[in-house]
């Protein structure tokens, strides 16, 4: 059995949130632990400026009330997380985690086996870009692959493998047919984008051994045109399917494998993606 995290703020908590990540989770039996996270980086940024402004106004006590307030409301949606998972019927232990958000989720990624995230988690002073600093620095960062979901999650009926024949691309594709064996039997795609011309999918005879050990049901499909509009293109139109993707934030990868091209992908993401960074070889 592998273990799932998923990270929830503490503070901005809806129902919703557990439909996606249980959308994802139900596709295998694994350990799901979920990360209740309280980011505690912008609340010690707040009051250290207030009180080097002299507090005027008593805006450092409006800041205490503040705090007081926003710990009441992490108290309720505990409570409603746990009820969401209990009427769903969801096995799973609840972390409640306090302290810097980028920090406590790497630290927790380290020891779990996928870390799933909403493509619009953020946390303050974090979200200046779309996607936020947080999810582009999970993307990098996270000590094991990273499951990415847009708002509404539909029903998953197979994976995207985006391969383009480097090892980085290979390494997503092994990483998730580890963690999700049954949905590589259900539905699997090879995506593949010619590059320079070449319509011949490569080391296509080894990757079809390799998937066919799992006993995929394997189909292909290749595009043309620049790589990431044309794969965007194609997953708008296949939200039952989970892309992959391999090496988040390396340069030695082919154009739409880079971090650039994954940032519009997810901007505009329908479906679930999944991302890995493997960083030696990549």
């Amino acid at each position: 059995m592998k273990k799932i995290i998923a990270v929830i703020d503490a503070v901005n908590f809806t129902a919703q949130q557990v439909d996606a990540i249980t959308t994802i989770t139900s596709l295998q039996d694994h350990s799901l632990t979920i990360l209740m996270l309280e980011d505690t980086k912008s609340a010690n940024q707040l009051l250290s400026a207030a009180g080097m402004e002299g507090l005027a106004g008593g805006y450092y006590q409006k800041l205490r009330e503040s705090e007081h307030e926003k710990k009441e409301l992490i108290e309720d949606n505990y409570i409603a997380l746990k009820k969401a998972c209990r009427d769903k019927n969801i096995a799973c232990t609840i972390k409640n985690i306090r302290g810097i958000a980028e920090d406590e989720v790497i630290n927790e990624s380290r020891f779990a086996d996928l870390l799933i995230i909403g493509k619009a988690l953020s946390f303050p002073y974090l979200y200046d870009t779309n996607p936020s600093g947080f999810v582009k620095n999970m993307l990098t960062s996270a000590q094991c692959p990273v499951m990415v979901l847009s708002e509404d999650v539909h029903k998953i009926d197979g994976v995207a493998f985006c391969y383009n024949g480097t090892y980085s691309s290979m390494y997503a594709i092994k990483a998730f047919t580890a963690l999700f064996p049954e949905l590589i039997n259900r539905h699997c795609e090879i995506v593949y984008v010619c590059e320079k011309e070449e319509k011949t999918i490569p080391h296509k005879e080894q990757l079809q051994a390799y998937l066919k050990t799992y006993n995929a049901h394997l189909t292909y499909k290749i595009l043309t045109g620049q790589p990431d509009k044309a794969i965007q293109a194609y997953l708008d139109t296949r939200t039952d399917l989970i892309g992959t993707f391999g090496a988040y934030g390396r340069s030695r990868v082919s154009r739409f494998f880079n971090s650039s091209s994954a940032d519009n992908i997810i901007r505009n993401l329908k479906g679930p993606v999944f991302i890995t960074h493997p960083s030696l070889h990549s």
